[in-house]
Order: C-alpha cells, then structure tokens, then sequence
C-alpha cells in the first residue's frame, strides 16, 4: 500500500498561489483567553516580502497540486553584532489541518535554507508563545543536513496593543509633531545609533530612507513623529497604517472578551471611544515603527507615544501597536496606556554555533519590525 505521506511534494511558489494562501493562513486563527482573530493578508500575501526584503521566496507543500502548507524566507541587510550584513528572516509557516506532522517543515529545510547557506550567517524567526506546534521545533536541530543553520531561543518579543479609549495629556517638556523632509538628516542620525547597536535591526542610510518611504504604501516623511527640546530633535518614531495589506481580523469574542466588547461599546457611546469591530470585521490600528529617542530615554519615547495616541484616537482608531524585546527599557513608556500583551519567542539561527551560544536577549537587543512580522 502507497504511504499518503510520500505524496505531499515541496516546491517554490509564486503569485498564482496567492488566493490557496490566503485561504490556509485563514484557517489558522489565534485564539487567546477566549479572543480569536486572524492575521490576514489581504489582497495579496506577496506584498509584505515586495516591501521588506531585496530577495525571498515561498517554499509551498503540496499533494496532486493543491496547496496545503507554505513557508518563506526574505533577506535584507541588517545589523548584526554593529556590522551591516545580509541577514534572513524565516516566516509565515502555515499548515492545513491534513498536512500536520507529515514533516513539512523538516522536508522544506533543504530548499528554504540553500540560499542562506551561501549568503548569509545570521537570521532569526519569531513564534507566537502557545503555538504547540511550532514550539515543539524550538528543541530540535537537523544536524545531519549542512545548509540548515543552528538556532536558539535568544530572548522574549513583547508586543503591546495600546487600546484607544481617553484623551491623553501631552508631554509640555517635549514639542511632538510630524517630521517634514527638513527632519531627514536628524531621523536618520537617531536611527542609526539606535539600530547599530540592535540585532536585525535593518541597515539605514539617507538612501535606504527614501526607498522605504517609496516602497511603503500610504507612507510618506509626515508618518514620522519628532520629539523636539530646547530646538533640537531628540526623538522620532513612525506610525503606520497598514491595513493595505495586513489586518488584524475577529473571528470571535468568547470568554470574558465577550463581556469587555458590551462594557466597551457602551463606554465608547457614552464616551466617544472608537468602536471595536463586530466579528468578521478588522481592527482600525496602526504600528509603530522607526523609533530611537536620545539615551533611550523612555520619557522622550512616551511623549512620542502620547501625541500619536490622541492622533489617531481622533481619527476612531482601535489600537496602536508596539513591540521590543522583553527587558527594553523602552517599555516603560507605555505607563499609563491600557494596553494587552502577547509574547513570543525570539529564535535566533547561525551558521557560527560557537558564536550563536554567546547571544543573550541582553547582549544582542534584537529589533523586530512589527509591521512587517
């Protein structure tokens, strides 16, 4: 009798994928504490590598050719350990119930890695912490197969969803307000020294800069904040809308999440929060992305976060969202917010073990670009 496992095949895949995609990636929801959402991609998966990365592909798994599992890797230049080089990021690895623990993602490592092996030593992955499945591979390591890297967990990625409900009281140290092409030069000096010194940070120069804005849509320099004092800039970040191509979906309020959206709803009545969305519907949110502040001075970045707050609570957004790594000291901007938590695991991968086991949460900082995760 013909094993049904050695059907499924592996193969790269491109845009005529894109709806069987979308369909898999729906049919792997989160669900926390009763909260089931969807990250979903809509229109078109693809466009998050167009925008992120120089290269990248998707490894599809398939049987008789239907889709049922996919997984991609993206190289951009990054800093690593203060140096700019070629790193990846391995992501979006979604699976059709069928197709569970038929060893995709081991029979994909072969051609998902190759091009690592010849182009660069360090990337990194995040998993969401819950995620049995993908937790279960944190532990292993082919050894056996040279181009596969080896990988560790180097730290925990926090990311917070601020939750828009009263006007916030603005900082009267610091002068906030949108960056004009004037502020390139001081944004890209923030950012520079904030990110040589962050691991997977991307590479940034006044070049790159302007690609970026290029590249992402609805972005422009007015997306940047500025923190000024005595006249000088000392902070910025960006706040981004990227509903374009990314949206966070409710599939379902059970738990005691059904019982916050009726206290809520009637809270944003009376108060004139913005509503939060019926099931099926997305969440109106934006990220924060780009941020440096002088001495990582938390006060400067809670100014920042303040004067975007009540932005966008003006134009009836859910939430804003922030991530870092778990002991930033960055974090302790957000007191004062309401805000929700989800960790994840911060995996690191290197083609230099000896190097690999010297990396900390600590030592390394990693920077995760949560816009684009």
């Amino acid at each position: 009798m013909k094993n049904q496992d050695s059907e499924y095949h592996i193969k790269e895949i491109g845009q005529s994928y894109n709806e069987e995609m979308l369909g898999i990636l729906n049919l792997n929801p989160i669900e926390s504490s009763g909260l089931t959402i969807c990250f979903d991609r809509m229109p078109n998966i693809f466009k998050k590598i167009e925008i992120k990365y120089d290269e990248a592909k998707y490894i599809g798994f398939l049987k008789k050719n239907k889709l049922f599992g996919f997984v991609s890797i993206g190289f951009y230049q990054a800093y690593i350990l203060g140096n700019p080089q070629t790193a990846f990021y391995y992501s979006d690895a979604y699976i059709s119930k069928p197709a569970r623990k038929k060893g995709f993602l081991v029979k994909s490592s072969t051609e998902i890695f190759k091009e690592a092996y010849k182009v660069s030593n360090w990337g990194y992955s995040i998993i969401l912490r819950g995620n049995k499945n993908a937790e279960s591979y944190i532990s292993k390591q082919l050894k056996k197969n040279p181009l596969v890297p080896s990988f560790k967990k180097i730290g925990t990625f926090d990311a917070r969803n601020i939750v828009i409900t009263f006007k916030k009281k603005e900082s009267k140290t610091y002068i906030v307000r949108r960056a004009t092409n004037k502020d390139i030069n001081n944004i890209i000096s923030l950012l520079k020294e904030e990110f040589t010194n962050r691991m997977f940070a991307p590479y940034i120069d006044k070049k790159v800069f302007e690609d970026n804005i290029s590249k992402r849509p609805d972005f422009d320099i007015n997306n940047y904040y500025v923190a000024e004092k005595n006249e000088h800039i000392v902070g910025v970040c960006a706040a981004w809308d990227c509903s374009s191509f990314k949206q966070t979906r409710v599939l379902r309020y059970g738990g005691h999440y059904k019982f916050t959206k009726t206290v809520y709803s009637l809270l944003s009545g009376l108060f004139n929060f913005p509503p939060l969305p019926k099931q099926g519907h997305v969440f109106k949110d934006v990220h924060i992305i780009d941020y440096a502040v002088k001495e990582r001075n938390p006060i400067i970045f809670n100014a920042l976060l303040k004067k975007i707050y009540n932005d966008f609570r003006g134009l009836n957004y859910n939430t804003i969202i922030f991530g870092t790594y778990k002991s930033d000291v960055l974090l302790t901007a957000l007191k004062g917010f309401f805000n929700l938590t989800v960790k994840s695991h911060i995996i690191a991968f290197s083609y230099d073990e000896s190097m690999l086991e010297q990396i900390t949460e600590e030592t390394s900082r990693p920077y995760i670009d949560i816009a684009l995760l």
